[in-house]
């Protein structure tokens, strides 16, 4: 039995699916399918009930299942514990699909600069998966915003400071205004991020708080692909200032906000996990910016 297969055995039940945890595993669904039954072969029976369309878990997985979950849990907090020890250094930072926008490259080529022996890892992940993953310590660094963060169980340094605006085709009635609330909005269609994205989340919590409940006409995990049906004038969009910045669509407007919508992209790593020399220096990077930004 191979700790992956248990990984992705787990991956499977939260998210629901086969096809899910593949797309979230950065794998083929057929190649899963291998692993799952290569580790039902080795445990003498089946794991899920895939006779009807929705997947379940057998009886004997349900028995099975706290004990892969305490073993994963395991795994990496040894991994975390020996870290200080290892003869090549190495360092894991998980990071929302924003690395481009926010200058993140600047920060890890600073750090390979000054790090060169250190063996370093930067995945892009969705926002649901992250802090999960850093509160097992699978990453010993996540870049991810700071709304909804449990400060409880994470510490963090501010990256960049942001806001949403609304963005509209050029030919809106309320492209020309200086500044749009929220209400103003609440006949229009919305282009959205998907579900499971702290910036989705941020939004409907935003509409719900101005009186009205957004009429999602598309949801997309791409800025293009949400930029690109705003500029053909199929629906509005909320979305990040510094994102839109970066995108430049010709075809589109940014119009600041009436409510201030807060949302800071930060370096986080958790309580209880002791960091390695390698993510302190990481994170003495991101602090000089810091201390500037604040």
């Amino acid at each position: 039995m191979e700790i992956k297969q248990i990984v992705y055995f787990l991956a499977v039940v939260d998210t629901g699916s086969f096809s899910a945890a593949a797309e979230e595993l950065y794998m083929s669904q057929s190649s899963l399918s291998k692993q799952i039954m290569a580790l039902e072969k080795e445990l003498g029976f089946s794991l899920f009930d895939r006779s009807k369309r929705k997947i379940s878990l057998t009886s004997a997985a349900k028995v099975f299942l706290p004990h892969a979950r305490r073993i994963k849990d395991e795994y990496y907090s040894m991994l975390a514990n020996v870290a200080p020890f290892k003869t090549s250094p190495s360092l894991s930072i998980i990071a929302i699909p924003v690395i481009a926008q926010y200058g993140i490259p600047s920060y890890i080529a600073q750090f390979k600069q000054a790090y060169p022996t250190v063996q370093l890892t930067v995945e892009e992940r969705e926002a649901s998966v992250i802090l999960p993953a850093l509160s097992s310590h699978q990453f010993d660094l996540a870049f991810v915003r700071d709304n909804y963060l449990d400060r409880s169980q994470f510490d963090y340094v501010v990256v960049a400071r942001d806001k949403l605006k609304a963005i509209l085709p050029r030919q809106h009635r309320l492209a020309e205004r200086k500044q749009i609330s929220l209400i103003e909005l609440a006949n229009e269609n919305f282009i959205m991020f998907d579900k499971g994205t702290v910036v989705h989340e941020l939004i409907m919590d935003a509409c719900r708080s101005a009186g009205f409940e957004p009429r999602i006409f598309y949801a997309s995990l791409r800025v293009e692909s949400i930029l690109g049906l705003v500029a053909s004038n199929s629906g509005v969009a909320l979305m990040m200032e510094k994102v839109v910045e970066y995108h430049q669509h010709p075809n589109i407007v940014d119009v600041p906000l009436a409510e201030t919508i807060s949302s800071n992209l930060v370096l986080a790593w958790s309580k209880h996990h002791q960091l390695s020399e390698e993510a302190k220096s990481f994170i003495a990077i991101i602090q000089k910016d810091s201390n500037r930004i604040n």
